[in-house]
C-alpha cells in the first residue's frame, strides 16, 4: 500500500495528531531530511529524497512489491503541487491513499485574512513567468521556486506597466516567517533573500471607479494620452473588438496600433494572452507604453518597427488586427503567423483599400468574409442645443482564415 501523506508546513507543532499515528503503522518512509526529522522515532527503513527521483521511485517500486506499506511524505498539502500526480502516472494499479496537510496556498490566505475559494492558483516552480495571468480580475496565490523568486514576479508585471499590490510569505509557519505586502515596484527592489515562497497578487483597482480594472471597452477617448498620433475613437474600437471574437487566452496582433487603445481594450479580453503592438513612429510608441503603464496593462509587447519586417518576432496569432499598413497590405496579409481559422479584422477609410483588401482575403482563401461601414455622430452639448459632429466613416472587413488554397 501507498500512502502520501501531507506535512503541512513542516513543523512539529502542525501536525495533526491523525498524521503522527500513521506514520507509526508504515513499514518504510520517504522524503525529504526536513521532512524525515520530524519522526525521529520511526523505527522502519527510511529513505531521503533527492533531487532525482528515479532512485525514490525504484526504493518505493521495490518495497511495494514486498507487500509493504510506504508513506511518502510531502510538504504542504499532496493535493497541490506535490509529488502525487507522478506516483500515480508511475504506480497506476497501485492502492494509493492520500492524506492532507495545511498548504502553504492556505497559510498565505490565512495570513492575509482572505476567503479562497474564488481564487487562482499559478505555480511558477520550473516554469516560465508566461503563465502568470496578464490581468489580475481575482486574488491570485502563485508558489515560487528556484530562479523565479518574488522578486522577478514583481518586477514581470512592473516591466509590463502594471503594479499590483502583492504580499509575501516566506518560510510560513516558521519562527523566521515572512509575510509583507507592497506593490510590485518596490517588492521588486527588496533585497532579502526569499526562497520557495508564496505571493499573492490583489486585483488591480482603479482609484477613480474603485473597481477592478478587468476588461474594459469602449474606454473614454478622453482617458488615452495621444499627442498628435492619430486614435481610433471608442465607438469605432468597440466594433472592432466584436469582429475580433478574442477569446480568454488568445495572441493578438494590432498592426499600426498607434496610440495603442485598441491593444489595450484587446488586452483586456485575453488576460491569459499577449497582445502584440506594431508601430513604427517613435512618438507613437511611447504613447503606447504610456498608456500602457496608465491602465496597468501587463500583457501587452510592444514591437517596433514596420509590418511585415518585423513578424519574424511573433508567434503564431490567434487574431490579426490591422489600422495601417503603409501600403503593404498585400505583403501583410500573405506573411502574417495566423493560425487555421484565425481571425482578421481591417480598418479602411478609403474604398480603394476596402477593394484591395476584399480582393485579396478572397484570393488567400479566408472565409467568412464581412464588410461594413460605420459612421458616428456624436451630438456635443452647445449652450442649451445639441450640434451634431459627423465623425469620418469608417470600413471595417472581418473574415476567418481558411487553410491553404
Amino acid at each position: 500500500m501507498l500512502q502520501v501523506i501531507g506535512i503541512g508546513p513542516g513543523r512539529p507543532e502542525w501536525l495533526p495528531p491523525a498524521i503522527t499515528e500513521l506514520v507509526k503503522h508504515c513499514d518504510v518512509l520517504i522524503g525529504g531530511s526536513r521532512a524525515l526529522k520530524l519522526f525521529p522515532d520511526f523505527l522502519g527503513f527510511q529513505y531521503c529524497l533527492s533531487g532525482d527521483l528515479t532512485p525514490s521511485l525504484a526504493v518505493i517500486k521495490g518495497a511495494l512489491s514486498e507487500k509493504k506499506v510506504v508513506g511518502v511524505l510531502v510538504s504542504g498539502d499532496p493535493g497541490f503541487y506535490s509529488f502525487l500526480p507522478m506516483l500515480r502516472r508511475n504506480f497506476p494499479e497501485e492502492r494509493i491513499d492520500v492524506y492532507p496537510g495545511i498548504s502553504s496556498l492556505q497559510f498565505a490566505f490565512a495570513r492575509a485574512g482572505l476567503a479562497w475559494q474564488d481564487a487562482t492558483f499559478v505555480s511558477v516552480h520550473g516554469r516560465k513567468l508566461s503563465v502568470l495571468p496578464g490581468i489580475i480580475r481575482r486574488p491570485t496565490a502563485v508558489l515560487t521556486g528556484g530562479e523565479n523568486t518574488p522578486q522577478k514576479i514583481a518586477q514581470f508585471y512592473w516591466e509590463r506597466g502594471a503594479n499590483p499590490l502583492i504580499s509575501v510569505g516566506n518560510a510560513l509557519g516558521y519562527p523566521e516567517e515572512v509575510w509583507e505586502t507592497m506593490d510590485a515596484e518596490h517588492l521588486a527592489q527588496e533585497t532579502k533573500l526569499l526562497k520557495n515562497a508564496i505571493v499573492l497578487l490583489y486585483p488591480t483597482v482603479d482609484p477613480k471607479t474603485k473597481q477592478n480594472t478587468g476588461c474594459r471597452i469602449g474606454i473614454s477617448d478622453q482617458e488615452f494620452l495621444r499627442g498628435k498620433v492619430p486614435m481610433t475613437k471608442a465607438e469605432i474600437r468597440v466594433q472592432v473588438l466584436a469582429k475580433a471574437r478574442i477569446s480568454l487566452s488568445d495572441h493578438v496582433v494590432d498592426i499600426g496600433a498607434g496610440t495603442g487603445s485598441i491593444s489595450i481594450e484587446a488586452a483586456t479580453l485575453t488576460p491569459e494572452g499577449v497582445v502584440y503592438a506594431i508601430e513604427h513612429n517613435p512618438e507613437a510608441q511611447e504613447l503606447i507604453l504610456t498608456n500602457q503603464r496608465k491602465f496597468g496593462i501587463s500583457n501587452l509587447r510592444l514591437i517596433s518597427g514596420v509590418a511585415p519586417d518585423v513578424f519574424g518576432e511573433l508567434p503564431p496569432v490567434d487574431v490579426c488586427i490591422i489600422g495601417g499598413s503603409n501600403g503593404r497590405l498585400s505583403e501583410i496579409l500573405k506573411q502574417v503567423p495566423l493560425v487555421e481559422g484565425g481571425r482578421i479584422v481591417i480598418t479602411a477609410v478609403t474604398i480603394e483599400t476596402v477593394s484591395l483588401g476584399l480582393k485579396l482575403l478572397s484570393e488567400l482563401n479566408y472565409q467568412e468574409i464581412d464588410t461594413v461601414s460605420i459612421q458616428a455622430v456624436r451630438w456635443k452639448a452647445v449652450q442649451t442645443l445639441h450640434m451634431a459632429e459627423a465623425m469620418n466613416p469608417i470600413f471595417i472587413l472581418s473574415a476567418r482564415k481558411g487553410g491553404q488554397v
